[in-house]
């Protein structure tokens, strides 16, 4: 080497340079990436998800259940016409009220008055008729023209008395009639009924002035769920819910149809309010149930640390792109508003991750 060296210093110079250049490139290529995809190194993964879902408390009601109170205008209760648990239509008859019968008494007495006139004009007219019958003998009986014509004055005044009877008979059958009508109306008036505005079952109640007589509650059920209002803005109307049974037996999706705009009243001033919002079943479920409602959560989140410049390092293969993503704060964290899906694998530390120029 040193006779080499003596003799060719400048081969031996130029050698010992491009080889260490080519080392020295050997190992940069294994330690720097290339462009924007390199091979995977063992970065820390993160896999894009989206939170949890949503999960709210609930309980089946019936769809409608209406109550009915006794009603003191309509006077006074004489029957329930139902009985617990008895199945009804609309229309049907829950609750029949009477009014006293002392109420009917005035056209009771006035039937009464009109029978009694009626009857003794009738008597005047049967008095008027037989005494015409015998002035008319008489008149033809006599021979005395001063005679006969007072009998005649008598009959002309016996049948002015006729006419008023017959007038009074009239009168009087008028007004009987009248006053029976009103009675006939007055006692339809007397009787008073309440109907069911809806089909379903009769609950029974307890007669009181707090509690309702008795109700009736439909068979077709819905969810009653309470939403806080750190949540209330995460439900929006037809949106489509899952509903679980406490025991985890069954599953049945539904759609909320109403979120109430009014909070309910708080148990104390310090805690949160809460929102009724209601569901409707895709199936029937059981009135009284306990239940979970689960909304769906769709929003993809992703740690801060992963994000470099507005980019992201996405595994492909064995390799990382780096692909541009659009997020946004939240108090929930990083929300990815597009760029990446669901099951997506991106380092987690992007700072960890060198690009090469």
């Amino acid at each position: 080497m040193k006779k080499m060296y003596k003799k060719h210093p400048v081969v031996v110079i130029l050698t010992s340079i491009i080889s260490i250049m080519i080392i020295g490139i050997v190992v940069l290529s294994t330690v720097l990436p290339k462009g924007n995809s390199s091979k995977t190194k063992d970065y820390p993964l993160y896999t894009v998800k989206a939170q949890a879902d949503d999960i709210f408390k609930g309980n089946v009601i019936a769809k409608t259940s209406t109550d009915y109170r006794e009603d003191a205008s309509l006077d006074e209760l004489s029957q329930v016409n139902v009985s617990d648990g008895q199945e009804v239509k609309a229309g049907d008859i829950l609750l029949t009220y009477t009014k006293p019968t002392d109420d009917l008494s005035s056209q009771e007495f006035a039937i009464k008055g009109a029978e009694n006139d009626l009857a003794n004009a009738q008597a005047d007219l049967a008095e008027a008729e037989k005494k015409d019958v015998k002035l008319r003998n008489d008149f033809n009986k006599s021979k005395d023209d001063s005679e006969r014509q007072a009998i005649n004055a008598q009959i002309e005044t016996n049948h002015e008395s006729w006419k008023a009877a017959q007038r009074a008979i009239t009168t009087s059958v008028l007004a009987r009639d009248q006053a029976k009508a009103a009675l006939d109306g007055q006692k339809a008036k007397q009787t008073a009924t309440v109907t069911s505005k809806t089909n379903g079952l009769v609950i029974m109640g307890n007669k009181s002035e707090t509690s309702p007589l008795l109700s009736v509650v439909s068979r077709d059920t819905l969810v009653n769920g309470l939403v806080s209002e750190y949540d209330y803005d995460k439900l929006k109307v037809d949106d489509v819910v899952t509903v679980e049974t406490i025991d985890l037996t069954k599953k049945i999706t539904g759609k909320i149809t109403y979120i109430s705009p009014v909070p309910e009243k708080a148990s104390s001033e310090t805690a949160a309010s809460q929102y009724v919002f209601k569901v409707n079943l895709d199936e029937h479920l059981q009135n009284g149930y306990t239940v979970q409602i689960h909304k769906l959560n769709e929003t993809l989140y992703i740690p801060k640390s992963a994000v470099k410049k507005g980019k992201v390092y996405l595994k492909n293969g064995k390799n990382f792109d780096r692909v541009a993503v659009e997020t946004k704060e939240t108090t929930s964290g990083l929300q990815v508003v597009s760029g990446l899906k669901k099951g997506d694998k991106l380092i987690k530390e992007a700072s960890d991750y060198v690009d090469t120029p």
